[in-house]
């Protein structure tokens, strides 16, 4: 809608003064009386015309009058005020219905490549709950680009390399030990000292015994793993065949057969809420394909590198940072963010042109540093965009749900599906701007009333469905079949508003896309369908005269298609029945 406005304003501009201009905003006013739309084309005007705003507008009032488009144009203090008339609405109305939910694209990314990467959780424990609020962000803001026309790829960075993985394997050990009553004294110091004590470690522990017997006691790792890749587990062994037989040992077989577990068990919670990779990134191949040698490479010409007490380090502070920071230990082992810094050279190189991560908060000072170190590299600064995303609560009868004893620390992600499914995870992970902190009632996402927000939308796509199949059954033929020449019929002040409500939404969908706010998505919704919920206490639909009948049926149809849009774009079913 503000386009065809934005092109009228411009139009009517160039006719009166034979000029063109950039930077023309149409807005909505805060207030309905003020009109549908605003502009503020008088004010960026007035210099180059050396007339006051308040001329210029009033000028232009009287030229876009004269447009259907506009039953009232009023000129107040230097802005322009629209008033939609109804033929332009109805017309507008009468295109949605032709093209369904491609009214609502725009080419926006012109095929343009965008990679998202969200989620990347370490793969040594279950998703909690800010991971599966990112992995919802993530996949949302994907489905809307391509919705807009940019070719997506989601990418999951699996951080399968250094200290906290090791750890795995270790604290996988000693509670294997533990299982025969056994224990190693290094094993116990690390493993208190830093290691997983949630109770999915035991469990895999037991499975572990379960298989390979004292295999691993005794140091027979070859024969363990051989157990292993034999028996029937329920997940892909890709680690566990990947171990060199030259670095074999118990810690590395239960680093290996705990990634694999861990994986998989990302991977499930993940498609049980719909959300699936293009591309899962192994930290690793940075290191065995030489990216992170080729990245200090490339720094090191550049004269940023340089080695102090055996350790190479990145001139970052001369970017801003307090301090130089360490890239490769003394003892010649890389930092993350060696690593980081090389995953995003890699992306740049593989022809992305925009790069959107989707972060936990905590990475918050992080993300300056990475963005000045890539423009080191030659690359954007507008390249890599980080969204940022804060924990989340849950609460049950009024008390918040504490830590899981099988997570150990948090409150698992699996624990909220399980409570409430799949559509109310996705929903309720949308409510609030990501980068603010979220407070989820599970009773009140259970509840089958208007204080739920899934419900209360998901309701409205059912209802009208079902208004539909009662036309089918008592007048034996299809909404389909309503010609156009009906709308016509639509004139009361509620059902106008409705028409604005939906063509309005597609601005609101493109801003969301723009501004990576794939939040504001499910306020439209509920917006939305609180204006039919409320419509349709108040008026009667079938068994009206004809020609109400007809046109309201195509309101409730426009409804629909916008309904089941949103849906689609949050990931979230739009049942016909409930």
């Amino acid at each position: 809608m503000k386009e065809i406005l934005s092109g009228k304003v411009k139009k009517a501009i160039k006719k009166l003064y034979g000029v063109e201009t950039d930077g023309i905003k149409i807005e909505k006013p805060r207030e309905e009386k003020h009109g549908d739309y605003s502009t503020n084309a008088a004010f960026l005007l007035a210099k180059e015309l050396r007339k006051s705003p308040m001329d210029i507008s009033q000028e232009l009032s009287n030229r876009l009058a004269e447009d259907f488009a506009f039953e009232r144009v009023v000129p107040e203090r230097g802005f322009i005020n629209f008033f939609l008339s109804k033929d332009f609405i109805l017309q507008e109305l009468k295109n949605l219905l032709e093209r369904g939910e491609d009214y609502f694209k725009e080419d926006l990314g012109k095929g343009s490549k965008v990679q998202v990467e969200f989620v990347s959780a370490n793969p040594t424990g279950p998703l909690h709950l800010g991971h599966g609020r990112g992995a919802v962000v993530g996949d949302t803001l994907s489905r809307l680009l391509e919705f807009f026309n940019y070719k997506v790829v989601r990418e999951f960075y699996i951080n399968d390399a250094g200290r906290q993985v090791y750890l795995l394997g270790v604290s996988i050990l000693f509670r294997y030990m533990q299982e025969f009553g056994e224990e190693d004294a290094r094993i116990r110091e690390v493993f208190e000292r830093e290691g997983y004590k949630g109770g999915y470690i035991v469990e895999l522990a037991q499975t572990l015994k379960e298989i390979v017997g004292r295999d691993l006691l005794d140091r027979r790792p070859k024969e363990a793993l051989d157990k292993l890749l034999k028996a029937n587990l329920p997940f892909e062994t890709d680690y566990l065949r990947s171990v060199k037989e030259e670095d074999l040992d118990e810690i590395a077989l239960c680093c290996a057969f705990g990634l694999d577990a861990m994986l998989h068990e990302i991977k499930r919670d993940l498609s049980d809420i719909g959300i699936s990779f293009d591309v899962w990134f192994s930290e690793r191949s940075l290191y065995t394909d030489g990216l992170v040698e080729k990245m200090i490479e490339e720094l090191s010409k550049k004269g940023f590198i340089y080695e102090k007490e055996g350790a190479l380090w990145l001139k970052t502070s001369q970017l801003g940072d307090d301090k130089d920071r360490v890239i490769r230990k003394s003892n010649g082992d890389y930092t993350y963010f060696a690593s980081d810094i090389a995953y995003h050279y890699d992306k740049f190189k593989r022809g992305f042109d925009k790069v959107i991560n989707v972060w936990g908060a905590d990475h918050h000072g992080y993300v300056p540093r990475l963005k000045a170190v890539l423009k080191l590299l030659d690359i954007p600064q507008d390249w890599l965009e980080v969204y940022l995303i804060q924990m989340v609560k849950l609460f049950k009868e009024g008390k918040e749900l504490k830590m899981s004893k099988r997570a150990g620390n948090f409150v698992p992600l699996r624990t909220f599906i399980e409570e409430v499914g799949e559509d109310a995870v996705r929903f309720s992970f949308l409510t609030k701007r990501s980068d603010t902190p979220l407070d989820i009632d599970v009773e009140k996402v259970k509840e089958k009333s208007s204080e739920n927000p899934v419900f209360y939308v998901q309701y409205a796509h059912a209802r009208i469905s079902g208004v539909f199949r009662e036309y089918e059954k008592r007048y034996s033929k299809s909404v389909e079949e309503i010609g156009s020449e009906w709308l016509r019929f639509l004139e009361e002040e509620a059902e106008l508003r409705l028409i604005k409500r939906i063509l309005g939404t597609k601005d609101e969908l493109i801003s969301a896309a723009l501004k990576r706010e794939p939040h504001t998505i499910t306020y439209l919704l509920i917006n939305t369908a609180a204006l039919f919920h409320n419509y349709y206490n108040h008026h009667r639909i079938l068994g009206m005269p004809e020609e109400v009948m007809n046109s309201r049926l195509l309101l409730l149809k426009a409804l629909r298609i916008f309904i089941r849009l949103g849906l689609k774009l949050i990931g979230v079913s739009a049942p016909e029945r409930m």
